[in-house]
């Protein structure tokens, strides 16, 4: 039996659907440079690419859950193992140490972006102060953190919201003639020129992203039923699929304003509701550090025991290395290089993993 109780405990569903919510909305989703270049640079047929996406993304969660409950699964390595083998699991493994690191980086980098494109502030300072906050989390546990992002969810959707909403109300372009600027211009950086690759690439890249949170979010509560982890799942990437297809619309529809700023959210924001431009500033960066704080204790729990000296000693470290590295190239160069490049790495981990399964299934079946 996976799973002994049959009642819903609405408060753990709540808490996760809020703990899914702000982690998924760390500074890519809140500047809206990363969906730019995924969907919004292709026009309107983007939208049909978020779906597949967030569908694909809820599927991932509830097999890893439910694969981690099965086989008693308990870190990110052993989950890459039972699904790509010991050899390409190891290897998929190793590279998602790197890229959560590397992905600490691009948080980093956004946060600096942001407050420097509305405040003129030195991009030391907003890059600073989020990898402040990560050591803070760090210090933590993820625990903790995760009960204060889940509070700082609605805040972030519902700003969001307005600033898309009000976009969307009077655009600069309008949707028709905004898609078909989006699809001819070359000022903006496409993970791929093709809207279904984009699409495969975003999707496969995400894997090295969410994994190790699915896996995190089983070990929170081991007693968490299939029912829960389904509710918080689905209700989650309804409300994300309907945010982030709000955000492509108007990205779309204000393509003209939004073409070469590094936070393209923020740039409709200011033109169209400028007084909530600073609020969402503030949001974006407190988003920023919903996504970073739980990454930064999965990158540090790859090299130590979670709440140990040591622990603590890396992680520091690492975040400390990661406020460096993001000096190294823009906002937008590093959202580029990271998910191209993480992408075709996750493709290969979906055909092989694929390849696992059947293999798996075809063995059982004889026996």
């Amino acid at each position: 039996m996976l799973e002994e109780r049959k009642t819903v405990r609405p408060a753990f569903v709540l808490s996760m659907i809020g703990g899914m919510i702000a982690y998924y909305i760390g500074s890519a989703t809140g500047t809206g440079q990363e969906f730019l270049q995924a969907y919004s640079s292709h026009g309107t047929i983007g939208l049909l690419g978020i779906s597949i996406y967030h569908i694909f993304t809820a599927a991932l969660a509830l097999t890893v859950i439910f694969v981690c409950k099965k086989y008693q699964l308990t870190n990110a390595k052993e989950c890459f193992i039972w699904f790509c083998g010991k050899y390409v699991g190891s290897a998929v493994h190793f590279y998602t140490v790197a890229f959560v690191v590397c992905f600490m980086v691009q948080l980093i980098s956004g946060a600096g972006s942001m407050l420097t494109q509305y405040y003129g502030m030195p991009y030391y300072a907003g890059a600073g102060i989020l990898s402040l906050l990560c050591i803070m989390s760090v210090v933590f546990g993820f625990k903790k953190v995760i009960d204060i992002i889940s509070k700082i969810a609605p805040f972030i959707l519902v700003v969001l919201i307005i600033s898309f909403v009000a976009s969307l109300i009077n655009p600069v372009d309008g949707i028709e003639a905004g898609s078909a600027i989006a699809k001819s211009t070359m000022e903006i950086s496409r993970m791929h020129p093709n809207w279904f690759v984009s699409t495969i690439l975003h999707s496969s890249y995400i894997i090295l992203f969410v994994l190790p949170y699915f896996v995190s979010c089983y070990m929170m509560d081991r007693t968490a039923t299939m029912k829960e982890t389904t509710l918080w799942v689905v209700i989650s990437f309804i409300a994300l699929t309907v945010l982030i297809a709000l955000m492509v619309l108007s990205q779309i529809a204000n393509i003209s304003i939004i073409i070469g700023t590094p936070a393209p959210n923020l740039a409709m924001t200011t033109y169209h509701a400028p007084k909530m431009a600073g609020v969402l500033v503030f949001l974006v960066v407190a988003a920023s550090f919903t996504t970073a704080a739980p990454v930064a204790v999965i990158a540090a729990e790859y090299f130590a025991e979670a709440d140990t000296k040591k622990f603590k000693i890396i992680g520091t470290v690492l975040v400390l290395a990661e406020f460096a590295v993001s000096f190294l190239g823009s906002y937008a160069q590093i959202i580029n290089i990271l998910v191209s490049v993480s992408g075709w790495v996750g493709v290969f981990a979906v055909i092989i993993a694929a390849i696992n399964c059947i293999c798996r299934l075809t063995v059982n079946k004889k026996v």
